[in-house]
């Protein structure tokens, strides 16, 4: 296991019996893994630790309803004044709405002291009005673009981000693998080779139990180490993705898998990095 605090760069929390802002969360049910769609508070999270200390948390939006993120992220900022850890909060943003309306949804939502990342859950393309608009208020305030792309869409996005170079970008969930075949393997490769040569985006270990069974080493060993030689330790950061990554597995199988890469491959400072560092700097946590 580590030998250091972790940082979380990707987790989240949800309240389904008092907030119905996570319609999507229907679909664990449907899944047969209902106990994701159920509470999941900062007690629950602290008992899947077991010995592994967090001490700072990045809370990821998850809402679907239409425009919760607002309401989310003032419930957040509650959540983290009552824990003593460093707590950093990525919001939502609906691309749907005008340009005058992206820009409130986004400044109400800076008005928490803790946000210090946005991303679009879904329907967001790049070479838009939207993607201008919202790229553009990120990088006029420093913060980060929580970049939410599937594989076929990277190469557009490399394009249009290079028109906004002082903007931070951070690519969830390893660009969101589309399946185990070798024909998903190939795109997927190829997709994230190019964004980490091409660009200075970092990129969250996150997101195994979207495309994996489990999260043993044999299971996810071709993700991981592919990922570690095509970003390196300096430009990756850990992330848990629970609950949603239970589906695969505890957080405790997570970190055990992933330090396998860690102990094997990573210098004690590279390893500083991977799992606090990147993090820290990147969400600026204090």
């Amino acid at each position: 296991m580590p030998t250091v605090p972790l940082v979380d760069a990707h987790m989240h929390l949800w309240d389904t019996s008092a907030h119905a802002w996570y319609p999507s969360l229907a679909r664990f049910v449907d899944a047969g893994k209902p106990e994701i769609a159920q509470n999941f508070l900062p007690a629950d999270y602290d008992r899947g630790l077991g010995a592994v200390q967090v001490d700072g948390l990045v809370h990821v939006s998850a809402t679907t309803a239409p425009h919760a993120y607002l309401a989310e992220t003032r419930w957040v900022d509650g959540i983290a004044d009552a824990d003593p850890r460093p707590f950093a909060i990525v919001g939502g943003i609906d691309p749907a709405l005008p340009a005058a309306d992206l820009i409130d949804h986004l400044d109400q939502q800076a008005r928490s002291p803790r946000l210090r990342g946005v991303r679009a859950f879904a329907g967001l393309s790049p070479n838009t009005p939207a993607a201008d608009t919202i790229a553009g208020w990120l990088q006029e305030h420093d913060v980060v673009f929580d970049l939410v792309a599937k594989p076929g869409e990277i190469l557009d996005w490399i394009d249009f981000l290079a028109g906004y170079p002082e903007l931070r970008v951070v690519l969830e969930h390893l660009g969101f693998p589309q399946g185990r075949s070798a024909e998903a393997r190939t795109a997927w490769h190829n997709a994230i080779s190019l964004a980490a040569k091409e660009t200075q985006w970092l990129c969250k270990l996150s997101g195994f139990g979207l495309i994996c069974r489990d999260l043993s080493w044999p299971t996810v060993e071709y993700w991981l180490e592919s990922s570690v030689a095509l970003w390196g330790w300096r430009r990756l950061m850990f992330a848990s993705n629970m609950p949603v990554d239970s589906m695969a597995g505890s957080y405790t199988d997570l970190v055990a898998t992933v330090d396998q890469a860690v102990a094997t491959d990573a210098t004690e400072q590279e390893a500083e990095y991977f799992y606090r560092t990147n993090a820290l700097d990147t969400y600026r946590l204090s």
